[in-house]
């Protein structure tokens, strides 16, 4: 693979990421209406589980595509999950390594089984961490803007 071929690769990966930005958007506006609410009716479970899937499909983009193609071009390898987020720490793309490890873990809860009685408080942990996940993958989008720009 030739570094233009990384970069092309960086390009589409993050368009799929302002792509799923729009829908984490527009699905946590609407979720954030009724998500304190003890009791969901069909329409706002629907809408919970559409935004927990956005939530671990924005997660996975941003994980697993984007930042890991930052690091193919920015070190010529991939790093380990610890050592990019103290590389993404520094580049103050995250707060703290701790923020991208919840999120991820949290990904992890959505696309694992879980129970029925655990539903409500995995949609309140998911809207309570969605606009932080929103708020890295903006700050990642602009950083590539910069990777880019120097190349």
């Amino acid at each position: 693979m030739t570094y233009n071929d990384k970069i092309d690769i960086l390009k589409e990966n993050v368009q799929s990421l302002s792509d799923s930005i729009i829908w984490l958007q527009r699905l946590f506006t609407i979720c954030n209406e009724f998500v304190d609410s003890d009791k969901l009716t069909d329409s706002e479970f629907d809408a919970m589980e559409a935004l927990t899937a956005r939530f671990a499909r924005t997660t996975d983009i941003l994980t697993n595509k984007v930042l890991r193609s930052i690091t193919y071009i920015e070190h010529g390898e991939s790093l380990t999950w610890i050592d990019s987020l103290i590389y993404f720490e520094k580049q103050e793309l995250i707060s703290t390594i701790d923020e991208l490890r919840l999120i991820k873990e949290l990904r992890n809860d959505i696309v694992h089984e879980y129970t029925f009685s655990d539903l409500i408080e995995l949609f309140t942990e998911v809207t309570k961490q969605t606009g932080i996940l929103i708020s890295i993958a903006k700050n990642t989008l602009q950083y590539v803007e910069k990777v880019i720009a120097k190349l």
